[in-house]
């Protein structure tokens, strides 16, 4: 293994929706000041959580895979990666709106949206005294029920439809994370303790100790909340953006 592990895996996320993000059907560089957008705000919300949560000793990173560049205690791969992933994900919901003009299913997703935020609720209240357990649980919840109660939008169902489709390379790309060779272990994994090589380390005491594979369960949440807030701040100024052309 290499020190540019961490490195290489933000950039295979990255490459390919970036290149084509000028493809002439696409065109989703036409958006990269919503796309900016969305992941700055999204980064002012999740880099001081992360960098608090690394000082407590929540989460952390090894040595081993990362370059060593350290910001306020993150290696600098862990910025990327939210750069990274967000832009890749962006891509994929305009890909869905540029080539699924008639969303199917919307009561479907609507309720998978007020299903995921009950459950999540509910994980949070149980799991008060697990740090990153109820934050993640409970931010991602309240999020939904902005969604569901006050903003009402149709994007959400278009949101929750890229999830759901996500959800692989999403587990995929975090197993690498979480635990290098990640396809090793069960698919639901209760014995995290037996993962050796991994990236990004996670103090069981303060989760459910539950994994998809390698990667937490509660990565789930943390994932829907960073990308809906991403998804949420490029629709604002890709509509503002529309209204003033």
């Amino acid at each position: 293994m290499t020190p540019y592990f961490y490195l290489l895996v933000n950039l295979g996320c990255f490459l390919v929706p970036f290149l084509f993000s000028f493809h002439p059907r696409l065109q989703f560089i036409r958006h990269i000041k919503a796309t900016i957008a969305g992941i700055v705000v999204m980064m002012l919300l999740f880099i001081p959580w992360d960098i608090y949560f690394t000082a407590q000793g929540v989460w952390g990173f090894n040595d081993k895979y990362t370059i060593g560049w350290k910001v306020a205690g993150l290696p600098l791969e862990e910025y990327l990666f939210f750069i990274c992933i967000p832009y890749a994900c962006l891509f994929t919901y305009h890909c869905f709106q540029v080539l699924i003009q008639k969303l199917k299913g919307e009561k479907f997703y609507r309720m998978l949206s007020w299903f995921m935020a009950v459950i999540f609720l509910l994980v949070a209240i149980t799991h008060m005294g697990k740090a990153y357990t109820f934050t993640a649980h409970l931010l991602a919840a309240i999020f939904l029920f902005v969604h569901l109660f006050i903003f009402r939008v149709e994007y959400l169902h278009r949101f929750m439809h890229m999830f759901v489709i996500i959800l692989i390379p999403f587990i995929a790309s975090n197993g690498v994370l979480t635990g290098i060779t990640f396809w090793e272990y069960p698919f639901i994994n209760v014995h995290p303790e037996q993962i050796t090589e991994k990236i990004v380390w996670y103090n069981q005491e303060e989760n459910t100790g539950i994994r998809i594979f390698s990667m937490p369960v509660d990565d789930i949440a943390y994932g829907l909340l960073m990308l809906l807030l991403s998804v949420t701040v490029y629709e604002k100024v890709k509509s503002k953006s529309a209204l003033s052309a």
